[in-house]
């Protein structure tokens, strides 16, 4: 089974930085099979598209693990990017405990501090405006999960309803996190849009000044 079907909550589209290291998902590639970095930078942007990682991130991140000694070069190639990369023993051992830590995360919530420390009206308008663009964003992402967990299921991905092998019930579970991930947050957002805009009459009042004109 692919090794990351299982390294992150939803390997699709969803994964976004702080949420999975550029090398913990590189290192699932290659212990899953040896690759090159033209090949790992391919498979980042098919299964991981939602991380925005940058084109050079892949030369990075295995630099990295190879100064950690977790991947080696397996067979060199013409240039840098067509080296075959393949795990140190050290290196799966690595990605395996990594795979079954479940620990609580530390959120840093940078939408929740800048509310905080809100100054005056503009900033608060400026920043629902950020909230009701996420929002959208969160909402598309939900329906564009769900066409995808709909085709896989009409092709037939998740393996026979009744007897899901294991891989079609992980794949199956992460692509309907997927889906709700995505509502959810898109919910959460909504209704912090709404509860920051009030009243739209408060929010009238606000920017004319506020207050009673008599």
């Amino acid at each position: 089974m692919p090794v990351l079907g299982i390294c992150s909550r939803a390997a699709m589209t969803r994964v976004r930085k702080g949420d999975l290291s550029a090398k913990a998902a590189i290192m699932g590639m290659l212990v899953e099979r040896p690759d090159t970095i033209n090949g790992v930078k391919t498979r980042l942007g098919k299964e991981f598209s939602g991380a925005r990682w940058s084109p050079s991130i892949a030369y990075g991140a295995i630099d990295s693990l190879a100064d950690d000694g977790y991947v080696r070069i397996a067979a060199e190639g013409a240039e840098r990017s067509l080296h075959l990369y393949e795990p140190t023993p050290e290196g799966e051992g690595w990605f395996r405990r990594w795979v079954g830590e479940f620990s609580t995360p530390v959120l840093r919530d940078t939408l929740r501090a800048k509310l905080q420390n809100v100054d005056d009206e503009n900033e608060l308008l400026e920043l629902i405006a950020a909230i009701r663009e996420q929002e959208e964003v969160a909402f598309q992402s939900s329906e564009t999960a769900t066409i995808g967990l709909n085709t896989a299921r009409r092709r037939g991905e998740f393996g026979s309803p009744r007897g899901k092998g294991l891989e079609g019930r992980v794949r199956y579970a992460l692509m309907s996190d997927e889906v709700l991930w995505w509502r959810n947050w898109g919910e959460r957002l909504k209704r912090l849009r709404e509860n920051l805009e009030g009243p739209q009459e408060q929010l009238e009042g606000a920017g004319n000044g506020g207050g009673d004109s008599g």
